[in-house]
C-alpha cells in the first residue's frame, strides 16, 4: 500500500516540475509547500477534490516532512472514495505529528470504513468520540460525529457482532430501538433497515 503511495508521489512530483518549474518569460516560479497546501484546501472547500489532491500531492513533493498536506490528501482522497490512498495519507499524518490529531484520526476511522477494515473502523472512531463527542472536519462540519458513530454501528454490523451493533444504535441514535432477537434472520433484517433509515434519515 506504502509502495503504490510514494510511487504516485514520484509520478506527480515530476508532472509538478514540469509545470511549475517552467516560468515561461517571467522565470522559475517559485511556489512553498505551504502556499501549495493553502491552495489545496481552498480547492477542498470549493468542493475540487482532484484539484485539491493534486496541490497537496505537489506540496509533498518539495517537502514530505509538510505533514498538513498529508491531512489535506487524506480528505481530499477520502472524498474521492479513493479509501486506501486517503488510509495512507491519513496514517502519515497521525503517525509522524500531534497537531490537529482528531481531525486526521476521525477522517482515518471513515477511511478503515471505507476500506473494509471495520475493527480499526470501531477503534479509531471509539477514540475521536471519547476525546470529541461533537467531534467535525473544521473545514466541512456536515461530517461530523454522526458519521463516526454510523461507523461503528455499520462496522459491527458487517463484523456479525450484531448485538454490538443494537448496543451502538441504542447509545448513540435510538435508546428504545428494540429489534427483537438480533441472532434470528428477521432480528437482522431490522437492524440492517435501522441501519438504512440513519443514513437516509
Amino acid at each position: 500500500m506504502m509502495k503504490r503511495y510514494f510511487s504516485l508521489i514520484f509520478i506527480l512530483s515530476a508532472i509538478f516540475l514540469l509545470v511549475y518549474g517552467c516560468g515561461g518569460k517571467g522565470g522559475p516560479t517559485t511556489v512553498t509547500p505551504e502556499e501549495l497546501t493553502k491552495q489545496g484546501w481552498a480547492k477542498l472547500d470549493a468542493g475540487d477534490f482532484s484539484g485539491a489532491s493534486g496541490d497537496f500531492n505537489a506540496a509533498l513533493s518539495l517537502d514530505a516532512n509538510y505533514y498538513d498536506a498529508y491531512l489535506g490528501l487524506g480528505w481530499a482522497e477520502l472524498r474521492q472514495s479513493h479509501g486506501g490512498l486517503a488510509e495512507d495519507a491519513f496514517v502519515i499524518y497521525v503517525d509522524s505529528t500531534s497537531d490537529d490529531q482528531y481531525q486526521g484520526r476521525g477522517g482515518l476511522a471513515l477511511a478503515y470504513l471505507a476500506g473494509g477494515k471495520f475493527q480499526d473502523a470501531v477503534t479509531t472512531a471509539e477514540v475521536v468520540l471519547s476525546a470529541d463527542p461533537t467531534w467535525a472536519f473544521s473545514h466541512d462540519g456536515s461530517i461530523n460525529h454522526l458519521d463516526l458513530e454510523l461507523a461503528i454501528v455499520q462496522s459491527y454490523y458487517e463484523m456479525a457482532e450484531y448485538q454490538q451493533c443494537l448496543d451502538a444504535i441504542r447509545t448513540y441514535f435510538d435508546s428504545s430501538f428494540n429489534p427483537g432477537d438480533v441472532n434470528t434472520d428477521q432480528g437482522r433484517e431490522t437492524l440492517a433497515e435501522k441501519i438504512e433509515s440513519l443514513y437516509t434519515g
